[in-house]
Parts: C-alpha cells; sequence; structure tokens
C-alpha cells in the first residue's frame, strides 16, 4: 500500500464511528462466552481427537533421549510421535528453525513430541509425563549483542523497498539526526487458544 496524496475526509473525520453504538454481528456471543473457537468447530470435523505438543524447557541443545513410556500407557492416550521418530522438516523461506524433527534444539519451547488422546484433557496429562534428556550447548540469548553479527535476511525472500537514495540526500541535509531508539518486549493478550483443525477427506 502507498499513499502518495492526502486522503481526504473519512468516517473517522466526520464523527460517523468513534462514539456510535454500533451491533456487531459476533457480540452477543463473545460477551456471553458461547462464541465457538475453531478447535470447537465438531461439525466441521465430529469425532475429533486432541494432541496437546510438548515443548523444550531448554533454548538451545541436542536432545539424547525422551521417555515416553508412561505416556503411552496413559488413559485415552492414541498416539505418541516425538522429534527422534521423524527427520527434521524443512525451515521454509519464514521459519529460522526447523518445525520439528530431529536431535537440535533451536529455541525455547521448540516441539520435542505431540500427544494424541480421546480428549483433551487426556492428551494435556499424558504430555505432562514425558521428560526429555537434553544436552544443552552455546546459544545467542541476547539480541542487543547478536544485533551487529546477524545475517541478514536474503533479498529474494523478502526483498527491501528503495525509494530514491537515502545516504545521498542524509549527506546534504540541513540538519542530521543519529539516534538508537528501543522499546521493551510486547506480548499480545490473545483469547483464543493457538489450536486448529486437521481433518482428512479421502487422500486430502
Amino acid at each position: 500500500m502507498k499513499f502518495d496524496r492526502p486522503a481526504g475526509h473519512n468516517p473517522i473525520d466526520q464523527l460517523r464511528v468513534v462514539g456510535k453504538p454500533i451491533m456487531r454481528v459476533e457480540g452477543r456471543l463473545k460477551t456471553t462466552g458461547t462464541a465457538p473457537y475453531a478447535y470447537e468447530r465438531h461439525d466441521v470435523a465430529p469425532d475429533q481427537a486432541y494432541g496437546v505438543v510438548v515443548g523444550s524447557s531448554l533454548a538451545r541443545g541436542r536432545i539424547r533421549h525422551i521417555e515416553t513410556r508412561s505416556a503411552r500407557m496413559a488413559g485415552g492416550v492414541l498416539a505418541v510421535v516425538t522429534a527422534l521418530d521423524v527427520p527434521p522438516l524443512e525451515r521454509g523461506p519464514f521459519n529460522a528453525a526447523h518445525l520439528f524433527g530431529g536431535r537440535e534444539i533451536e529455541h525455547y519451547h521448540q516441539a520435542i513430541a505431540v500427544v494424541v488422546a480421546r480428549t483433551f484433557e487426556q492428551a494435556r496429562a499424558a504430555a505432562a509425563l514425558i521428560t526429555a534428556d537434553v544436552v544443552a550447548v552455546s546459544g545467542a540469548y541476547d539480541l542487543a549483542e547478536q544485533a551487529e553479527r546477524a545475517p541478514l535476511a536474503p533479498e529474494k525472500v523478502r526483498p527491501l523497498d528503495r525509494v530514491g537514495d537515502f545516504e545521498a540526500a542524509f549527506a546534504f541535509a540541513p540538519m542530521q539526526l543519529d539516534q538508537t531508539y528501543t522499546t521493551p518486549d510486547h506480548t499480545h493478550a490473545m483469547m483464543e487458544p493457538h489450536a486448529t483443525i486437521a481433518a482428512w477427506h479421502g487422500e486430502n
């Protein structure tokens, strides 16, 4: 999106939106707690099984062993798959670490196992029984310390937008400001769990 001329008057400027009561389509559902989340759509995929991911407690390391016997024997458990059972999945163009598979731990809470059971509660309880023997290795934990030598994203993945010659304009600017600004980390307060539905229809 590129703005190359004034936006002009819009509904906000004309005071037609702010301060006016508007009936939201999903308002009653959300305020009464009856709005279904994505993973609650049982009409889309009936007789669902539930999977719970087990994350690494270390940010950098190498898995030696994952103990799953207690989890496999827990009530309602249908399957347990660990990162040692499958080869590493490809990173893809926008992932800095492997999504699943292999012995290498590349970030905190990286998925090292998933437990599938008949109910969510059973899957969560069994996932808590899994333990992992991980050897810690050195890593990078301070963003400011790593900023100078961190690799840049390849331009073929996401090319930089360049308009004009900044260096030339900055060199001849009547006033120059070279300053660094920082902001603390922020995390949004999500309401919906990080969950989704996977359903198979024949070969799809």
